[in-house]
């Protein structure tokens, strides 16, 4: 998907995770990390968002394993995983850059360049419901949001694996479905703007590399 696309459900899914992470969901750092880690993963493409940035280094790594490699695969899933349950790095660090980098992985499974999980072998995976840079990016981006605004996004059982690992930071499964207060709402309210920001400025925001 497009930049504006990424920035957008990232933003969304660390709204979403946030809470039951056990961090503020709309602490400034917090969200600029994940909408940072939203676009991190096209380090692999030169005319990127990251790539134009870190310049000679998008460059060799392009040139070493190509766009939607290494860096789209189930190699970046492993060490997603690995830096969120066992990272030294600070938790408010580690967790929005994680979220965003993995709803990255998610938005492009949606394309019918699909995701390289394989790599190095050049299979590719995808659910197919829209072409980057499309008229239907738009649409399908919008009906994320809502879902991720509904509070749907984090299924049951990933909580349940989390709460196994023993991961201190992660939130007690009773807190997890605790009666939703005024901070639910409010969180609620915040993915509904977000979703609704990023309607409107999708076709201007969204000029980025796929």
């Amino acid at each position: 998907m497009m930049a504006g696309s990424h920035l957008a459900l990232g933003a969304a899914a660390w709204l979403v995770a946030a809470p039951h992470l056990g961090l503020p969901a709309a602490a400034p750092a917090c969200l600029g990390l994940a909408l940072v880690g939203s676009l991190l993963p096209d380090i692999d493409h030169p005319k990127s968002w990251a790539g134009k940035r870190l310049g000679p280094l998008s460059s060799g790594i392009a040139a070493v394993v190509g766009h939607r490699g290494m860096t789209h695969s189930a190699v970046a899933l492993v060490a997603c995983a690995w830096c969120l349950l066992h990272s030294g790095t600070p938790r408010w660090v580690v967790s929005p850059l994680a979220v965003g980098y993995l709803s990255h992985l998610a938005a492009d499974l949606l394309t019918p360049g699909g995701l390289r999980l394989a790599w190095p072998l050049r299979r590719t995976w995808a659910l197919p419901l829209c072409k980057s840079g499309s008229p239907f990016e738009p649409l399908v981006v919008a009906l994320l949001l809502s879902w991720a605004g509904s509070g749907t996004l984090v299924p049951p059982l990933l909580r349940e694996v989390w709460d196994q690992s023993g991961t201190a930071w992660w939130t007690p499964h009773d807190a997890v479905h605790r009666p939703k207060t005024a901070t639910d709402t409010r969180l609620r309210t915040q993915s509904r703007r977000v979703a609704l920001t990023a309607s409107a400025g999708m076709e201007n925001a969204g000029r980025g590399i796929e």
